[in-house]
């Protein structure tokens, strides 16, 4: 039996649906794979099932208990998730991130132009809580999501919680970043790898969350956003298209022009620091394009592997336009313009950007 048929991940269901019918569910997991792929609804839906009442030997999980988990109002359910240091956070703002989430499950817990991670005083919080009576459900469940953001003093406290837990308490982290996650905590949960989601079932959750998505536009936001929930939710809220043409229009412009002045002129708009999660997004188009001619030089029956699917015959003249081209090389470039770009150190996006665009208009107009 699967117990939420919309979210997919069906052997994982079935795994922990065995295990809830004999009895033999960890006191913690860890659920790690790539970011988006419904790791914090999964672990809403088992925090669900464990404190949906029996009806004839079944959970029911259209009570009402169960609806209180998914909309974050079960007072045995805690959703815990990066945010900013207490003093410069505000009630109300907080409660708006929980109510948002409630509506959307997958929308980005941003809290703009402030640090977040999952501090000490949290996880002391936790703690506290998980020693007191259930107030209306089976199960007390806490989620940690985005648990490698745990300060090192917070991932200690929690170590002491996975090694006595209370014995009517299920503690289940997520991360995309399991190699960010001390080894002493995996070594206390049980570890369960999700992986990226099918297309027709992310878009079955997207349709559920924003009912009046463009329909047209979704398949190719779905693929540009890498199967990503929490960035299609982002990309729906964006006219994302127009920047994957801006990214197209970049590259040819970047073969043609001879002049370095001309390159700056093309660059500069980019680089300015208002604009630095557009040129991130940029960056990741040019790239998905780069790796979408490596599939097509390589696999040549490969077109519904492609992000850019609606680009075939685009893409296969850019690869007619520079046949000698070094792509693996050119994509490793532009990672590295990435990763410098994501680095919050780097306080030059048009340095880098400008340094990227050179090199492209080096190893294109001489492919």
């Amino acid at each position: 039996m699967i117990f939420a048929a919309e979210i997919g991940h069906k052997e994982l269901q079935e795994k922990i649906w065995q295990a809830y019918q004999q009895n033999k569910l960890s006191h913690a997991y860890l659920f790690h794979g790539p970011e988006g792929c419904a790791k914090e609804l999964f672990a809403l839906h088992l925090a669900k099932l464990l404190n949906s009442p029996i009806e004839n030997g079944q959970p029911d999980l259209e009570s009402p208990q169960a609806h209180k988990v998914l909309s974050l109002q079960h007072p045995d359910v805690k959703l815990i998730f990066p945010t900013p240091a207490k003093t410069n956070l505000k009630d109300d703002e907080l409660q708006e991130v929980y109510l948002e989430k409630a509506r959307n499950p997958f929308r980005s817990t941003l809290f703009p132009g402030k640090n977040t991670f999952i501090g000490i005083d949290t996880i002391r919080e936790l703690k506290k809580e998980s020693g007191f009576k259930l107030y209306e459900g089976m199960r007390k469940v806490f989620i940690i999501s985005q648990a490698d953001q745990m300060r090192v003093e917070a991932a200690n406290a929690l170590l002491k919680l996975l090694e006595e837990p209370p014995a009517n308490l299920v503690l289940i982290l997520t991360t995309a970043n399991i190699h960010r996650i001390l080894p002493t905590i995996k070594s206390r949960c049980q570890l369960l790898r999700f992986e990226r989601l099918p297309e027709q079932v992310i878009s079955t959750l997207v349709h559920r969350y924003v009912p009046d998505v463009d329909e047209a536009a979704l398949p190719n936001i779905i693929r540009l956003a890498g199967y990503n929930l929490r960035q299609i939710m982002d990309f729906l809220e964006k006219d994302i298209l127009p920047l994957r043409d801006k990214a197209i229009e970049f590259l040819r412009k970047v073969v043609l022009i001879h002049r370095t002045q001309e390159l700056l002129e093309i660059v500069e708009p980019l680089g300015a620091p208002k604009n630095r999660e557009e040129a991130r997004i940029l960056l990741r188009f040019l790239l998905y394009w780069f790796q979408d001619i490596l599939y097509l030089q390589k696999l040549p029956n490969s077109e519904d592997l492609l992000y850019n699917r609606d680009q075939v015959e685009t893409l296969k003249k850019f690869m007619a336009y520079t046949p000698d081209a070094d792509i693996s090389a050119i994509a490793s470039e532009i990672e590295r313009a990435l990763q410098q770009l994501n680095d919050p150190r780097n306080f030059n996006p048009l340095l880098i950007l400008t340094t990227l665009a050179i090199k492209l208009n080096q190893s294109l107009r001489n492919a």
